[in-house]
């Protein structure tokens, strides 16, 4: 992690004059969030105003571009704000908002170029040493903001990184930091850790959730096990390697991971617990345990978080199988989809939505 920080802090510059923009590219589990965290979170008192907008791509599709403005403006502005009413409007407050300000925002999960467009949408909008990260699994994305920079005569303002997949040496400590609480492994699991990192292709995701599934379990069976499930699974079906994690929960925790991946990220978790309570799923307790195993996050002001891969993977588990059979998925989060079942009568089973 310290060669990833340090080439972000080359790309930054965080101390020269100028704006920056720089992202970071590559595949979902890569940790691109993770680095873009640590910079916003060693640097953000360098700056005069900050915001780091979080999982853009789910958020625009539930809440719209609108929202993501009203929460840019009301983090620059530092107090709460929701008087933009269209993208346009937005654009035009965020652009009186930043000029000449000193600002640090972090674009969480961009999937398409109008995102960046209407929330950061050109180096002109900003004041002198402001910098914009900008985390996306779409390379292609960067690659449009920055011709329109080379375009403008400044392709300077651009720049970005694709996180390489970690070494042998720093796969292990990561594992070990959630399997043991610790930099190496517990004396007596050297090798079996070995093994089970070596199944993990060096993506930080499934080397944090595999460890976790693991901390605090000392039958070494089970590990054996364990590597034996991951050797068998390749390297590229993350989904199926995060599974594994998934498989042994209990059912209330595998509901309450399955209803977040599907209809609470971004929540405040107080609503679903009052319905999770009268399931008498005990939701505190299996918040706890999904935390603890790295399947959810629990963020400031109580709010319900989960990886995409992670919230990708309970989406597939809630439609396997009925793939265009809406009717039969356990849950639908799309509300046209859930329009559309209720209209034609497809219910076949109950249906959280």
């Amino acid at each position: 992690m310290p060669s990833r920080i340090k080439k972000m802090e080359e790309l930054l510059n965080i101390h020269s004059d100028g704006v920056r923009f720089i992202g970071i590219y590559g595949m979902g589990g890569l940790g691109k969030t993770t680095i873009a965290n640590l910079i916003y979170n060693k640097y953000q008192h360098h700056f005069e105003c900050r915001s780091f907008l979080k999982d853009i791509r789910e958020i625009e599709s539930r809440n719209g571009i609108v929202h993501l403005q009203n929460q840019l403006r009301s983090d620059i502005l530092k107090t709460k704000i929701s008087d933009i009413n269209d993208y346009n409007e937005g654009i035009r407050k965020i652009k009186d908002v930043v000029h000449e300000k000193k600002v640090l925002i972090v674009l969480d999960d961009v999937s398409e170029k109008s995102q960046i467009d209407r929330l950061a949408g050109s180096w002109k909008w900003f004041g002198a040493r402001a910098r914009i990260i900008i985390t996306t699994r779409n390379e292609e994305v960067l690659r449009a903001f920055e011709h329109a920079c080379h375009r403008d005569g400044h392709p300077e303002v651009c720049g970005s990184y694709k996180p390489d997949f970690l070494d042998n040496d720093d796969s292990l400590e990561l594992f070990s930091k959630y399997a043991f609480m610790n930099k190496s492994p517990q004396e007596g699991y050297d090798i079996l850790s070995k093994n089970i990192v070596s199944t993990a292709g060096g993506l930080p995701l499934v080397l944090v959730v595999t460890g976790s599934s693991l901390y605090g379990e000392t039958d070494k069976d089970l590990w054996e096990e364990k590597f034996k499930e991951l050797k068998n699974i390749p390297a590229e079906e993350v989904q199926e390697k995060l599974r594994l994690s998934y498989d042994p929960l209990s059912d209330a925790q595998k509901e309450i991971f399955l209803d977040i991946a599907c209809l609470f990220i971004g929540q405040d978790k107080t609503n679903p617990c009052y319905m999770w309570d009268d399931l008498g799923f005990y939701p505190r307790n299996v918040l706890n345990i999904l935390v603890r195993k790295s399947l959810i996050t629990i963020g400031d002001n109580d709010i319900l978080g989960m990886h995409d891969q992670l919230r990708d993977l309970g989406r597939h588990i809630a439609r396997e199988g009925k793939l265009d059979e809406w009717g039969r998925w356990s849950r639908l989060w799309d509300c046209d989809k859930a329009f559309e079942v209720f209209r034609t009568s497809q219910v076949k089973y109950t249906i959280l939505f």
